[in-house]
């Protein structure tokens, strides 16, 4: 019997071990591989974003179980990973963007099914959130972040209150996506005159909404006033920047006005249409861009990332 038990101890502690051994433990992010063919053709950015998430959900990639990391990569470098892909998707093909996207919920879906202590999807969720999301976010996306609304709608892992929610954020998120016309409004200016944003004409059209007294406004406004060839760029007749008040205190506004730069289009918003549902306004300041035929490039754009697209245009004119 004594024997019998030893080796029986013997036995267990041999798996035990032998189970250790198996675990790979925390692996960096598997990184998809770019073609050479794909790296001369320039057409990188693209072809990373569809590609991204393709390793990392391979069906033979062998990962620790460990369920204090995301699919076998520490948080850290899970979240270093997305950042780089998030980046990615500000400048790839839209539809590109929204399939990758899609494929990466449908996928941590089904890796947090067949191991639902793995909190995978949950991981993904709670990234996509701040990095796509977030009003502080550099990189936030909210034409990228509409199939993370859908897939909580749709999902097996929410609540019926939080589909509801996400339901209800999706109808904001659909507003002036990427691509499509921005919803046209009224604003009245300093000499009382009432335009409409389609009465602006230029190649490149700057929409900033913003409020008197708000630091991070005039931030903004003081940037793109410093900036080389801005000014050049507006007397061309390639650049209108349109500066809106979507609030209703107007004596606020009228005392604070002249600070705005007399080349731009300034004004306020006095149906209060804007922020009343026309546009998705969540934070102060916010930018768009817009071309020629008022089609939005960017929605709630960072400040960094326009003055990079501005300054291209300024090069470009030069």
């Amino acid at each position: 019997m004594k024997l019998r038990q030893a080796l029986a101890i013997v036995l267990a502690l041999a798996l035990s071990l032998s189970c250790k051994e198996k675990d790979p433990g925390p692996k960096p992010f598997p990184m998809p591989n770019v073609p050479s063919m794909v790296a001369a053709s320039g057409n990188v950015q693209n072809y990373m974003v569809e590609h991204f998430w393709q390793p990392f959900f391979a069906e033979d990639r062998v990962f620790s179980k460990d369920t204090s990391l995301i699919g076998g990569v520490t948080k850290e470098a899970f979240q270093e990973a997305f950042v780089n892909y998030a980046t990615l998707l500000l400048s790839a093909d839209i539809n590109k963007g929204l399939a990758a996207q899609k494929y990466l919920l449908q996928e941590a879906g089904k890796m947090e099914a067949a191991n639902p202590d793995s909190k995978v999807w949950e991981s993904v969720l709670s990234i996509c959130d701040v990095m796509l999301y977030d009003p502080q976010s550099i990189i936030r996306n909210e034409e990228m972040y509409i199939p993370v609304e859908e897939a909580r709608v749709a999902s097996p892992f929410t609540t019926d209150e939080e589909k509801a929610d996400a339901a209800a954020l999706l109808t904001r998120l659909k507003k002036n996506r990427l691509g499509t016309p921005a919803a046209d409004f009224a604003f009245t200016q300093l000499n009382g005159r009432t335009a409409r944003l389609y009465d602006v004409k230029a190649d490149i059209i700057v929409m900033l909404f913003s409020n008197p007294g708000c630091e991070n406004c005039k931030a903004v406004i003081d940037q793109l006033r410093a900036m080389p060839g801005l000014d050049e760029l507006i007397a061309s007749g390639k650049l209108a920047i349109v500066n809106v008040y979507p609030d209703a205190d107007l004596e606020e506004w009228r005392s604070y006005a002249p600070i705005y730069p007399k080349n731009w289009y300034n004004g306020y918003n006095g149906d209060l249409d804007v922020a009343g549902g026309l546009y998705n306004l969540r934070a102060i300041p916010s930018l768009y861009v817009l071309d020629e035929k008022k089609n939005v490039v960017f929605k709630d754009v960072d400040p960094v990332i326009l003055v990079q697209y501005l300054n291209s245009a300024i090069a470009a004119a030069r």
